[in-house]
């Protein structure tokens, strides 16, 4: 069954082929996109997705085709239309369509589309049991805190997890873990909490934001400050955290064991509290 698109101010679906072979986002990359969860129809944290990809929009010069009354009034349209409760909505927006130049126009009309997609969410057992992850080189692009469609670096290092039979691949670049592949990471010591500064080497999660506020009401320290690879093994818990995965326990890293290779305490509360915030 094909799901709901929203295509540049109509609605329609998947089904119909929208997106011109000279748009520069199929052509270059030209694009940012953005990702948000739904519940019973309802968006979860709308406004934190919006200004994110305001940020990306503005950061890379694109107009912006949405207001955040009119992207929100376009959310509830497309949910209203979407024949399942829960899911996600996938947004893109890239420069427009013109000729293929490296040079662009400085008024292109952006391309804007966003679609529900159906998606299995972590279960209880899961969310229990957490996953395993492997290491890999970071391979992206220097603006990493842009949700840009340049995703080839990310995609190769998924599919490098998938062939070793793991959930994720976690970034390292000169000695310093920086994020998973599709995830923020957060490693747990001595009863604090550790993970990358917000700057050019990783993506300003909306979770990731979420869940160091709802650390620091619990009145659990948190360091924003690069994690050394050698620490990697010297941890007592570690998670990621993402918009599809929410607050997820990692119990071994390279094969390895983290902790006990159980959910640890801090984990365990901080997935219970988000759980709850993502309903409210």
């Amino acid at each position: 069954m094909p799901d709901v698109l929203y295509f540049n101010g109509r609605f329609t679906t998947t089904e119909e082929r929208v997106l011109g072979v000279e748009d520069r986002g199929f052509q270059f990359g030209d694009a940012v996109y953005e990702v948000f969860k739904f519940l019973s129809r309802r968006p979860v944290f709308i406004g934190d997705h919006f200004r994110r990809l305001q940020r990306g929009l503005q950061a890379i010069e694109i107009s912006e085709p949405w207001t955040e009354e009119s992207f929100g009034a376009m959310a509830r349209e497309l949910l209203a239309r979407t024949a399942f409760d829960d899911g996600i909505v996938y947004v893109q927006v890239t420069r427009g369509e013109g000729e293929r130049s490296h040079f662009y126009s400085d008024h292109m009309q952006p391309t804007a589309l966003a679609y529900s997609r159906k998606f299995r969410f972590p279960d209880e057992t899961k969310k229990e049991h957490g996953i395993r992850v492997i290491t890999t080189p970071d391979l992206r692009w220097r603006h990493c805190d842009v949700k840009s469609v340049n995703l080839l670096a990310n995609a190769l290092a998924k599919k490098k997890a998938q062939r070793a039979g793991v959930d994720e691949a976690i970034l390292i670049a000169d000695g310093s873990v920086r994020e998973g592949a599709s995830s923020n990471f957060f490693a747990v010591r001595d009863g604090r909490i550790i993970t990358h500064q917000l700057d050019e080497h990783i993506l300003p999660g909306v979770v990731r934001d979420h869940a160091i506020g709802l650390a620091l009401d619990a009145k659990i320290r948190v360091d924003e400050r690069p994690l050394r690879d050698t620490e990697l093994f010297d941890m007592q818990e570690a998670f990621i955290t993402s918009t599809s995965m929410g607050v997820m326990p990692v119990t071994e890293i390279d094969g390895r064991r983290v902790g006990n290779g159980r959910r640890g305490p801090i984990t365990t509360l901080l997935q219970r509290q988000f759980d709850e915030a993502e309903t409210k």
